[in-house]
C-alpha cells in the first residue's frame, strides 16, 4: 500500500499485510475485485481513495482519554491565557469527536466567564467517516464512562435511557467546535494558525520517523511562542529534531 503512505502518511509495511486485507476485505467483495485491482483504481478514484483511507485509519477513543493532558491544559495552559480571554486550539486528529468536545467541556468546566472569551476549537481528521460521527455528537455509555455527574451536566443530554445509555452533545458545547476533513500530508494547510495548544495525539503512530519529524516541525510552526503541544502517550518525540521542549510525558511546549 504504497499509495497509502504517499497519499496520507500511513505506513503499511508488509508485516501489515493481514491487517489491511482484513480491513479492505468487505470494500473488495463490494466491488468485486482483488487487491490490485483496486490499489490501481485508487490512482486515479479519489472518492475511492477516502473511502479506503477511512476504512484502514482507527478512529477508537473516548472522553477524557490520556486525562493527564486535559488536567495540564486546564491547569496550565488556560490560566496563562486569561489576561487575554482568547484561546485557539486545534484537535488536529479529532476521529469521532470525542477529544475535541472534551476539551470544550475543559473550557466549560474551567472558565465560568466563557461567553466572554473569543474561543475556537479547529478540528481535523482524514475520516470523513468519523467526521460524521463527529458531526451528530452522540454517544453510547461506554465512549462517555469516564465523565462525572458533574461532567455530563455540563457536557451532556440524555437521549436514550437504554441500555445503553445514548448521549448528545449539548449545543453550548457543540457550537465550539467546527469540524473539517484534513490530510495532514498535504502540502499546504488552510489554517494559519497561530494556535496556543494543539493537540495531535495517537496520529503518528502510522507514520514513519521521517514523516513524524516532518510533521511535528510543521505543527510547531503554528504554535505560539509558549504554545502547547500534546501527543499520544505511545508517540515519543524524542528520536526527532524539533524545536520544543519537554515539560511532560507526552507535552511539549515551543520555546
Amino acid at each position: 500500500m504504497q499509495l497509502a503512505k504517499r497519499v496520507a502518511g500511513i505506513d503499511l509495511s508488509e508485516n501489515k499485510r493481514t491487517l489491511v486485507e482484513s480491513r479492505l476485505g468487505k470494500r473488495l467483495r463490494q466491488l468485486d475485485c482483488d487487491m490490485p485491482a483496486y490499489a490501481e483504481r485508487l490512482v486515479s478514484d479519489r472518492t475511492e481513495l477516502v473511502i479506503c483511507l477511512d476504512l484502514l485509519t482507527t478512529n477508537h477513543t473516548f472522553w477524557l482519554r490520556e486525562a493527564d493532558h486535559f488536567a495540564d491544559f486546564e491547569g496550565r495552559v488556560l490560566p496563562s491565557l486569561k489576561a487575554r480571554r482568547r484561546a485557539r486550539i486545534w484537535c488536529a486528529a479529532a476521529a469521532t469527536g470525542e477529544e475535541p468536545y472534551t476539551i470544550a467541556l475543559c473550557l466549560a468546566r474551567s472558565l465560568p466567564d466563557l461567553a466572554s472569551w473569543d474561543t475556537a476549537i479547529l478540528s481535523t481528521d482524514i475520516s470523513t467517516r468519523a467526521l460524521d460521527r463527529a458531526a451528530e455528537a452522540v454517544y453510547v455509555e461506554e465512549r462517555v464512562s469516564h465523565l462525572t455527574e458533574a461532567d455530563r451536566r455540563i457536557a451532556l443530554d440524555l437521549v436514550d435511557r437504554g441500555p445503553p445509555k445514548v448521549w448528545r452533545v449539548r449545543p453550548e458545547l457543540k457550537r465550539l467546535v467546527h469540524l473539517a476533513r484534513l490530510n495532514l500530508m498535504d502540502a499546504s494547510w488552510p489554517m494559519r494558525g497561530p494556535f496556543d495548544v494543539i493537540f495531535c495525539r495517537n496520529v503518528m503512530i502510522y507514520f514513519d520517523r521521517p514523516t513524524q519529524e516532518r510533521l511535528v516541525n510543521r505543527l510547531a510552526a503554528l504554535l505560539v511562542p509558549g504554545g502547547t503541544l500534546y501527543v499520544g502517550h505511545s508517540e515519543s518525540l524524542s528520536a526527532i529534531k524539533h524545536p520544543l521542549r519537554t515539560l511532560a510525558p507526552a507535552t511539549y511546549q515551543k520555546h
